[in-house]
């Protein structure tokens, strides 16, 4: 097991949307797996310390007060309810932090062993299928990321829900190109296909021509994990769209794990096309994997 992140929490960020309320369901679970505590944080940009919202002219101490009491509130029954639904948690914090949602997140990842944003939150528009913040936060952790979508139905989730997934026993799906990104994506599936006890999928796409020594360059990867008490399966896919491909193949993992940029990225970009779809499209929560700083 990486014990690199062994004793960290796992860090969610929490809004109040649907999305943000799967992605504490999903935290929760996790921090049970993984035996570490649990950290709900509301970042906000709040006129009482020093942050206006756009076009607001004017906000007086009592509106403010009024808002600090709501997003307590908010907390207090988050914590209250995950508590009840996953007693196994060793513990559960929440903290409330002034400043650009985005930022607040990106600087509690140098802390957590993952971390869990929704897909999009309060402020988002309805038509887009990631926000800005859960963009950039997969864009520019220190850590890994996982991005979650609340459950498609008519029914808003809570935590007392189960995070969406395609079931329990369904698959941890990896992408894997032999990059460094992709080397520690395989690192972290494998750990988090062990906790799920769950079948551990590498999969590659590629182009015809490189078919088989995409099949060698998968065989070799897995090899390490052979007896290491997980199904480990390999894939090929043939195909002239790898982003379309891996977003097809999350359709039937429980956890879709890709680096942040693959072997063929521009060194200048955060994320490459591939995690970029998936972050984007992926049916289920997808994890997007920066290569350790420490």
């Amino acid at each position: 097991m990486n014990t690199l992140y062994a004793t960290r929490p796992v860090v969610v960020g929490v809004d109040g949307s649907p999305s943000s309320l799967a992605a504490v369901a999903f935290a929760a679970r996790d921090a049970v797996w993984r035996g570490v505590p649990l950290r709900l944080v509301y970042a906000h940009e709040s006129p009482l310390y020093g942050y206006l919202p756009v076009g607001m002219v004017s906000y007086s101490i009592a509106e403010a007060e009024h808002f600090q009491e709501q997003v307590a509130k908010l907390l207090a029954d988050t914590v209250e309810r995950i508590q009840r639904q996953y007693p196994a948690l060793t513990a559960v914090e929440s903290k409330e932090i002034a400043g650009v949602p985005a930022g607040v997140l990106i600087e509690e990842s140098r802390k957590a062993a993952l971390t869990v944003v929704g897909s999009r939150g309060v402020g988002g528009f309805t038509e887009l299928l990631l926000g800005s913040v859960s963009a950039q936060v997969a864009a520019h952790a220190h850590g890994p990321v996982v991005v979650v979508r609340p459950p498609e139905s008519d029914v808003e989730p809570g935590p007392e829900q189960p995070p969406p997934s395609a079931g329990p026993e369904a698959p941890v799906l990896v992408g894997y190109d032999e990059s460094v990104a992709a080397r520690a994506a395989l690192v972290f599936a494998v750990d988090e296909a062990r906790r799920r006890d769950a079948p551990l999928i590498v999969m590659n796409a590629c182009v015809p021509s490189e078919q088989t020594d995409a099949a060698k360059m998968l065989a070799n990867a897995v090899a390490a994990y052979a007896e290491g008490g997980i199904t480990v399966q390999t894939r090929v896919k043939v195909t002239g769209n790898v982003e379309k491909a891996m977003v097809d193949a999350s359709a039937d993992a429980a956890l879709t794990v890709v680096g942040c940029r693959g072997r063929g990225g521009f060194a200048g970009l955060l994320l490459g096309s591939v995690s970029r779809a998936l972050v984007h499209h992926a049916h289920h929560p997808v994890a997007v994997i920066h290569p350790s700083e420490d």
